[in-house]
């Protein structure tokens, strides 16, 4: 991946780019991280909680301990694929 790839999350105070100081996974879909500012200026320091809420696109390799609901969108794709097959 090359920088210009990665998503960038801006310092809520000065708009320079954050950097990850320390990240901590409590779950598989529940992640914390500390963030600092880039401009040293600024010296804002603030945490994070990322959390996995959907499933945009299923897993071809299920991990059977997560349970994550899928998208409306998806969701009403799969019922009425499954009211095709059935009916």
């Amino acid at each position: 991946m090359t920088v210009q790839n990665r998503h960038r999350i801006p310092c809520p105070h000065c708009s320079e780019n954050l950097r990850v100081r320390k990240s901590q996974g409590l779950t598989p879909l529940y992640r914390e991280a500390i963030f600092e500012c880039r401009n040293e200026d600024c010296g804002w320091r603030g945490k994070a909680s990322i959390e996995i809420t959907h499933t945009i696109a299923p897993s071809d390799i299920p991990n059977p301990t997560v349970a994550l609901p899928f998208v409306p969108r998806l969701r009403e794709l799969i019922t009425k694929q499954a009211h095709a097959a059935n009916g």
